[in-house]
């Protein structure tokens, strides 16, 4: 198990938009939130790079823990941030620019099961933990209760 955090005010890897430059036929492909996702996701590649620095990379499945903590305006009177951004957006740009930093793993797709959480907090950031798993029942457990429970009509 390693944990790390990432200081900053997490941005979410939003959709992306194409284009065609005057003439040509090809199609470029960027971030629409460009300006503000590559600086949080470079940030993110820089503390995993460090964190993992001494470390052999993940080579089977992990378990990512998350927990994004955003500010909260001085107006808002809500607990939790039930508003954008959305946290499958926040991690899509955490496990991009983990992956980015080349030595935690090849690819983001070692993550086999994810527990997140998006709160609002004085230091706004990511707590980002991450936990080799190396016994397939450790993960079965609980695929094997949801499926029951969408088999037997209990799933909501």
């Amino acid at each position: 198990m390693t944990a790390f955090f990432v200081a900053g005010i997490p941005i979410p890897q939003g959709s992306k938009k194409g284009f065609s430059p005057k003439g040509s036929t090809l199609v470029q492909i960027v971030d629409d939130n460009k300006a503000a996702l590559h600086p949080w996701r470079e940030q993110i590649a820089r503390r995993a790079f460090s964190t993992w620095a001494y470390q052999k990379p993940i080579d089977g499945p992990c378990r990512v823990e998350a927990a994004f903590v955003l500010p909260r305006k001085p107006s808002v009177k809500r607990e939790l941030p039930t508003v954008a951004p959305d946290l499958d957006k926040l991690l899509r740009a955490l496990l991009d620019g983990i992956t980015q930093a080349g030595n935690v793993w090849a690819d983001d797709s070692r993550v086999v099961e994810i527990h997140s959480t998006k709160v609002y907090g004085a230091e706004p950031g990511v707590h980002v933990t991450i936990t080799e798993i190396s016994a397939v029942a450790t993960v079965a457990a609980p695929v094997e209760k949801a499926a029951a429970a969408v088999e037997g009509g209990t799933a909501a």
